[in-house]
């Protein structure tokens, strides 16, 4: 019997641990260790960036590469603590930003998908009431009882996408899903945000897929040099985003 709450508590200890005290360095302008011709060079990676989501609705965040938004979630999603401001969330958050983002290599299939309902505050028997439509989305019923860590990245995040959209977070943060996959895939990872939509939760999501941002977002912000350049309608925010280069 494995205790996945137990086990969910460990690993965020152990990977915490060692940063908190730089960050309080950090936060408090004090005790940098970095050499002073390392500090000049040194550059926000998003600042004074400031907006609201409502209950139930999608917003797309567009950007060059580097422009802040994969730093945005990992904010959103606690993975990475501000140097400065904070940032609100209200209801149980379900994360995809990365091959195994939230996941334990050593763990199979099955047994991160318990684990993810339980860091969720599931119940054993509403997990087990959405595993198999889990599997069957994700396509990996032949190898569920093995360890990730023996699964292709393109397995991994087709796992997290079904485990992030089966299961009942409030919120789900999704960065490049779309890139996984073939294109009949791409098109069920579609459809399902539109049906998760439906029922009411709110979806944050990172994409250069422009066309799917105008499909399944009712509202969009482009992230420019770190900062919202503009906030608006999905149409508006992705003409803005290729006048300006990508």
């Amino acid at each position: 019997m494995i205790d996945y709450r137990g086990m969910h508590a460990l690993l965020e200890r152990a990977v915490r641990a060692p940063f908190a005290a730089v960050a309080r360095r950090v936060r408090s302008g004090r005790g940098s260790s970095e050499p002073a011709h390392i500090r000049a060079h040194l550059r926000w990676a998003i600042r004074n960036v400031s907006f609201t989501v409502a209950q139930g609705e999608v917003l797309g965040i567009v950007g060059q590469n580097g422009a802040g938004k994969s730093v945005l979630l990992k904010i959103l999603s606690r993975i990475t603590r501000p140097t400065e401001g904070r940032a609100r969330l209200r209801g149980s958050v379900s994360t995809l930003l990365e091959a195994g983002t939230g996941f334990h290599p050593e763990l199979t299939g099955r047994e991160n998908i318990r684990l993810s309902g339980a860091i969720l505050g599931m119940s054993k028997q509403q997990i087990e009431h959405r595993m198999e439509e889990i599997i069957a989305f994700a396509e990996i019923d032949e190898f569920l009882d093995t360890p990730i860590k023996h699964y292709s990245s393109g397995m991994v995040l087709r796992l997290g996408f079904s485990v992030s959209a089966h299961l009942e977070a409030d919120i789900m943060l999704i960065d490049e899903v779309l890139t996984v996959g073939d294109e009949n895939f791409q098109r069920r990872c579609i459809d399902k945000m539109r049906s998760v939509v439906g029922s009411g939760r709110t979806v944050l999501f990172v994409s250069h897929d422009l066309d799917a941002v105008k499909l399944i977002c009712h509202r969009a912000i482009l992230i420019r040099n770190g900062g919202i350049e503009l906030d608006g309608p999905p149409d508006q925010v992705v003409a803005a985003h290729l006048g300006g280069g990508r």
